[in-house]
């Protein structure tokens, strides 16, 4: 999902906490987020208009846990250039994309096929070990090169169509009432 998310009326309410909640930096912090903040609006935005949640216990655990597991899904912080120096960027993927030609070949030879596609389960099984053949055969030029892509990768950040997507937050916490 591109651009703007959609917001229902029960998640404006609690979105006017999202900064305070990405700033928490620990559990212990969500939590109080959550309980102290969060929690005491939205049950009050369900009073004001005869929500059917209207009826849920304050110091419900599992609307806390329900509403933490939403924000962790949702609430993230998006990848910038700023952010991203401390993105992990796995190098066996790295490796894989870039030398993908060699990486299959090998595969082939570890599985004792001509061609991939013969016996799934095993190429699934060898898959890593051929990319770890590939990754120490590689000369130094390569290396360079498998380097700086990991680099551009990881300053990139993660791609729009992979960041965290939105969803109507009624039907995850008032599901049970």
């Amino acid at each position: 999902m591109t651009g703007n998310p959609t917001y229902g009326k029960d998640e404006k309410v609690i979105k006017v906490h999202k900064k305070a909640y990405q700033e928490a930096r620990d559990t212990a912090g969500h939590d109080g987020v959550v309980r102290n903040l969060i929690l005491p609006d939205l049950l009050a935005f369900y009073k004001r208009t005869n929500h059917l949640c209207a009826n849920a216990v304050e110091g419900d655990v599992g609307i806390v846990k329900e509403l933490k597991e939403w924000m962790s899904n949702n609430w993230q912080k998006t990848a910038t250039a700023k952010d991203s120096e401390d993105m992990k960027v796995n190098i066996a993927i790295i490796v894989e994309r870039m030398f993908r030609d060699r990486v299959d070949e090998t595969l082939c030879d570890l599985v004792g096929v001509e061609e991939l596609g013969q016996d799934p389960q095993r190429e699934f099984q060898l898959r890593n070990c051929a990319i770890k053949m590939v990754r120490k055969s590689l000369s130094p030029e390569e290396l360079v090169s498998m380097n700086t892509k990991k680099a551009q990768v990881a300053s990139a950040g993660n791609p729009p169509e992979k960041q965290p997507t939105y969803i109507h937050v009624q039907s995850t916490i008032c599901g049970r009432y």
